[in-house]
């Protein structure tokens, strides 16, 4: 959460935080710092503005950053609420509360401009150009919001908050005030430690009184001061209502007579209740992904020790078997021990790199999963609804884009997919390496060399030309279409099972395996069986559905 908290323009944490139109946040001293002040409009255009009475002139950035001029008539359906799209250009006009529909043209916004009373601030976030009227920054609402999580968590250097207590002073001294040491959250009032002896002691109906630090009471005094928000317009009315299409809490006069009177205004408790509710389902959905990924990572971890194990075992085993060839395979195994070396190397490394990448997205995850519960926490619903759309809409983001992010899966086995063979004869030294150890590929058998005689019959077939065999399976069925089962296990490619019943169509298949894993089946053959005495006998290869006839 410490990366919410801090400004991007000073990396420091936030300083009487101001809002942005895009619901960024910066230090005031910052948002000072990066503003301009527009020159006169005539300039930026290069030409005469003409006649503001009967057309009112609109600049714009197109996407080469130059700015270009036209007739608020030849705009007729633009967004009264902004210069020019928000979404689409990058450039925010905020002049408000002078922008919004049915107070100010677009005329007596850029006849700000010509006076040289315009400005603009580009957002260091999103790059977006946000205009501002002739109050600048200064206009701009507090994000009351960050600034009460920064002080309930005590970020910033203890030397700060040190000299902020210092400049507390004791609102009962006479004469010259002494630095306060505590405040009496029922008085309000802070004391000195003379004028508190003598002012507010430990007795009778005053000894029920709580008494906090400086700071604390400075806090408790600007929490209860924004307990009660006012309209800037109606300072006699309170802002209860939310209007859904300006974004900003007003007061019952102003939707039922000002400016809101036609826009969607709710009440902002409910309002509050919605946002928190929606809020509330995103960071549970994203919390949930962030413990997937936190398991996750543990799995990388333990994989990357298995990585160790695995590597140490098969070395073992390729040692051995290079111990058992002559001398002249000594340079050969050196050359294998070093491929498997590397092989482990980037499995390591590409492990690692995939743990690094999901920790620094875990990191961020988690830290804006405590920065939006903190944001829950807070009971002013106008400070809430400061940030709350933006907080909703970078949640859903992070919760949509986190396992597309964070890939669940390993980019790497733990396992060497390699195989490692000494029966090859010495003529192939030259040659030998590691192979890829794969599932073997289906066999094929040969109907030309399968026969029956009397009551049995011999199946022959070949392996597939990829991948290394260790055993066969021949499967026959009970010479009725019956179910198969399992004649012959082994190495050899040709079986002969007799017993079998006279006059009887026998089906056969057979498959392959090895240590990774087992083949399809082949495609099956028929072979009859004699009717009690020798006869041609007839192989059918259901493949091709034809029949071939031996004596």
């Amino acid at each position: 959460m410490e990366e919410e908290l801090k400004c991007p323009v000073c990396s420091r944490y936030f300083c009487n935080p101001v809002l942005l139109p895009c619901f960024h946040s910066l230090c005031m001293v910052c948002a000072v710092q990066i503003q301009e002040l527009l020159p006169p409009f005539g300039q930026q255009s290069g030409g005469n503005c003409g006649n503001s009475n009967s057309n009112s002139t609109v600049g714009v950035l197109d996407e080469a950053g130059a700015v270009s001029v036209g007739s608020e008539q030849d705009l007729p359906d633009i967004d009264k609420l902004s210069i020019v799209s928000e979404t689409d250009s990058g450039v925010i006009c905020n002049s408000r509360p002078n922008s919004y529909i049915g107070s100010l043209g677009f005329g007596n916004i850029f006849s700000q401009a010509s006076s040289g009373t315009l400005f603009s601030i580009r957002c260091p976030v999103c790059k977006k150009i946000i205009y501002l009227d002739e109050h600048g920054v200064q206009a701009l609402p507090k994000s009351s919001i960050l600034e009460s999580i920064i002080e309930k968590f005590g970020c910033g250097s203890e030397e700060q908050s040190t000299e902020d207590s210092d400049l507390i002073k004791c609102q009962l001294c006479e004469q010259d005030s002494n630095d306060a040491s505590c405040m009496c959250e029922q008085c309000e009032v802070f004391y000195c430690d003379s004028c508190r002896e003598r002012c507010h002691p430990f007795r009778g109906p005053l000894a029920k009184h709580k008494l906090v630090s400086p700071c604390q009471g400075q806090m408790l005094l600007k929490k209860n001061k924004t307990k009660e928000s006012k309209c800037q317009e109606h300072v006699d009315e309170q802002l209860s209502m939310f209007c859904q299409l300006c974004k900003v809490p007003v007061c019952y006069v102003c939707a039922q007579e000002g400016r809101h009177i036609n826009h969607d205004v709710q009440a902002l408790g409910v309002m509050c209740k919605t946002q928190k509710n929606e809020l509330s389902q995103n960071l549970q959905s994203l919390s949930e992904k962030a413990k997937s990924g936190t398991i996750f990572i543990q799995r990388l971890k333990s994989m990357t020790d298995r990585v160790e194990c695995n590597c140490t075992e098969f070395q073992k085993n390729v040692i051995e078997k290079c111990d058992e060839l002559i001398e002249s395979i000594r340079a050969r195994r050196q050359y294998l021990l070093d491929t498997l070396n590397n092989e482990k190397e980037m499995k390591i490394l590409t492990l690692k790199e995939q743990v690094s990448h999901c920790t620094s997205l875990l990191q961020r995850t988690t830290g804006l999963l405590q920065f939006g519960i903190e944001v829950l926490k807070e009971s002013d619903a106008f400070s809430f609804l400061q940030i709350s759309n933006a907080l909703i809409n970078r949640v859903s983001t992070a919760d949509e884009n986190f396992n597309r992010e964070i890939e669940l899966t390993a980019r790497v086995s733990p396992k060497f997919e390699l195989g490692f063979d000494n029966e090859h004869i010495l003529q192939s030294i030259e040659n030998m390496d590691f192979y890829e150890m794969k599932a073997p590929g289906q066999p094929v058998i040969i109907p030309e060399d399968c026969s029956a005689e009397n009551n049995s019959v011999t199946i022959a077939w070949q392996p597939h030309p990829s991948g290394i065999v260790e055993t066969f399976t021949l499967e026959l069925d009970d010479g009725n279409s019956g179910d198969f089962r399992v004649v012959y296990v082994g190495r050899e490619t040709m079986c002969t099972v007799d017993g079998l019943h006279f006059n009887s169509i026998y089906n056969a298949r057979v498959k392959a395996h090895n240590n990774v894993g087992e083949s399809n089946f082949s495609e099956m053959v028929s072979l009859q069986t004699a009717e009690g005495f020798a006869v041609p006998f007839a192989c059918l290869n259901v493949a091709s559905n034809q029949w071939h006839r031996f004596v």
